[in-house]
């Protein structure tokens, strides 16, 4: 039998609900809840509430909430239904999800798919931020459709470590380890 009171302790959900609300802009908001189902910030818990707006069985949207007190405060918006949203927009105040921010996640040189990037590679050298604190722990270097994704896996400032994709395709081929 459990003690008085129990019952009424919080009881922690796993996966967490994600309260989630909608309006028109004019009067009141619409509020729903349901268990988060999609982590798109790669730390291995669910913090994302997936939703399919057209019917065609693909998450189209999804409520993230970024903080995790259990309340979305972004919407990701998937537009080319690759599982991955491009887009971002908070809540004006009036459930109408309309100003468009950054996106939450750092994004690697791949998306969170595991599929290579669209397009073709920008030349030259570019920066990448692999852990989202605002400062490049790597260097895509692109020539023709080779890249090299470089890292400094000492904290040098040189490269020590490159994955190279020689044909473009997004899978590394090899290894090229930098001599001291």
């Amino acid at each position: 039998m459990e003690p008085f009171g129990a019952a009424l302790r919080p009881r922690i959900m796993d996966p967490p609900l994600i309260a989630h609300s909608f309006g028109t802009g004019a009067g009141p908001t619409h509020t729903w809840y349901a268990p988060a189902d999609a982590d798109l910030n790669g730390d291995g818990r669910a913090e994302s509430v997936s939703l399919d707006f057209d019917g065609d069985g693909l998450a189209d949207d999804a409520m993230i909430d970024s903080d995790g007190d259990g309340v979305a405060d972004l919407v990701g918006l998937d537009l080319d239904d690759d599982g991955v949203p491009e887009t971002f927009y908070s809540d004006d105040g009036s459930g109408v999800w309309g100003v468009r921010t950054a996106s939450p996640f750092a994004r690697a040189p791949s998306t969170s798919s595991g599929q290579p990037p669209t397009g073709p590679p920008r030349p030259g050298r570019q920066p990448v931020d692999t852990d989202g604190d605002g400062k490049a722990d790597a260097t895509l270097v692109t020539r023709g459709s080779s890249r090299e994704l470089r890292l400094d896996t000492d904290g040098d400032g040189q490269w020590d470590l490159a994955l190279v994709d020689d044909d473009g395709d997004g899978v590394v081929d090899r290894v090229a380890r930098r001599d001291p």
